[in-house]
């Protein structure tokens, strides 16, 4: 059976699959099999494109070993993506990539062993690490990863930028003037967008009102350890500013959580002195004081499709890959008031 994967460049678990008409094999997949099959010498039941499938595929989630401790932020991905593999008959085997080695060796091995009917990867994840599981010719989707422009992958993301975007033109219009982004945009392309959609509602907003007086302010300096994605000594110094924000937009609840702590340790008021929002809508977000006004990503919705497009990279492994964006909604709570 390897001889056949090798050949047609798809997996080992796929082959088997094929010569034993389980579920989750296109009809054209199982003739290429078999036809391969039969050139390279293998005995085939000849029956098999006739009888309609019924047994289980498998797929990996792949997630970077340095992001499994955080389930609240994964842990809907990942209830979106198994909900919809078992609605088909899938199951989800839930795998870490060990980043700190050569992607040779962090590749774990359902996946260096071809195991498994196709691979989605979610996070930060180098790009040799794709490159190396695509070419073990395992179908691949990509779920809020960097933009890899030399592989034409599925990728499903948020609308990053929309939800930068409308956190700012929410701020702009409870007459905030002095708006901070926090947030290090060299951490992840997510990251960037968002700051993008900060900046894009302030020059929209100036137009709008005939060149109304706004600053927008980047506080985007880059992260002091591989923990907090942001400079907590630069937003310290605009705090202590005298002409200091009068609100913030974070990059992610986690940093909005710690800059809302730094807020209380200076003795600032949030929000009577500085209003706070975060984006991902953590359900800590209802726990806090104040609640946090958060944008949600939709992450159960953003796991379900990319379910979906990898159950129908494996049916039709031909057809032209899609880049789905799931759109944001805002969730105002009480971090945020109007000047």
């Amino acid at each position: 059976m390897q001889s056949i994967a090798d050949e047609l460049k798809i997996s080992k678990s796929l082959v088997s699959k094929a010569l034993s008409n389980k579920h989750g094999v296109s009809e054209e997949t199982k003739k290429n099999v078999i036809l391969t099959a039969n050139r390279l010498g293998y005995k085939t039941n000849s029956s098999i494109m006739m009888v309609p499938s019924s047994e289980n595929g498998t797929i990996a989630l792949l997630v970077p070993k340095e992001d499994m401790t955080d389930i609240e932020y994964w842990g809907k991905v990942i209830h979106g993506v198994e909900a919809e593999l078992s609605k088909n008959l899938y199951s989800l085997i839930l795998s870490a990539l060990d980043t700190t080695q050569p992607a040779s060796k962090g590749i774990p091995s359902c996946i260096s062993d071809r195991k498994v009917d196709g691979a989605i990867i979610v996070g930060r994840v180098q790009t040799t690490f794709v490159h190396a599981i695509y070419a073990t010719g395992i179908p691949v989707v990509l779920v809020d990863s960097e933009n890899l422009s030399n592989l034409k992958l599925d990728h499903v993301l948020a609308d990053n930028f929309g939800g930068g975007y409308e956190a700012t033109r929410y701020l702009l219009e409870n007459n905030h003037q002095r708006i901070g982004f926090v947030g290090d945009t060299s951490y992840s392309l997510s990251f960037r967008e968002r700051y993008r959609g900060f900046t894009s509602a302030g020059d929209d907003f100036i137009q709008e009102f005939n060149n109304k007086k706004i600053e927008l302010i980047s506080i985007s300096d880059r992260r002091e350890n591989e923990i907090i994605p942001f400079s907590k000594v630069q937003v310290v110094k605009v705090l202590k500013s005298k002409n200091r924000p009068t609100a913030f937009l974070c990059a992610n609840d986690p940093i909005a959580m710690i800059v809302l702590k730094t807020i209380e340790e200076l003795g600032i008021r949030c929000p009577e002195d500085v209003s706070l929002i975060g984006f991902d809508n953590l359900n800590e977000c209802k726990w806090m004081s104040p609640k946090l006004t958060s944008i949600d990503a939709c992450k159960t919705t953003i796991g379900r499709r990319a379910a979906e497009l990898m159950l129908r990279r494996v049916e039709h492994p031909n057809r032209r890959p899609e880049c789905v964006m799931i759109m944001t909604q805002i969730y105002k709570r009480e971090s945020v008031i109007n000047k």
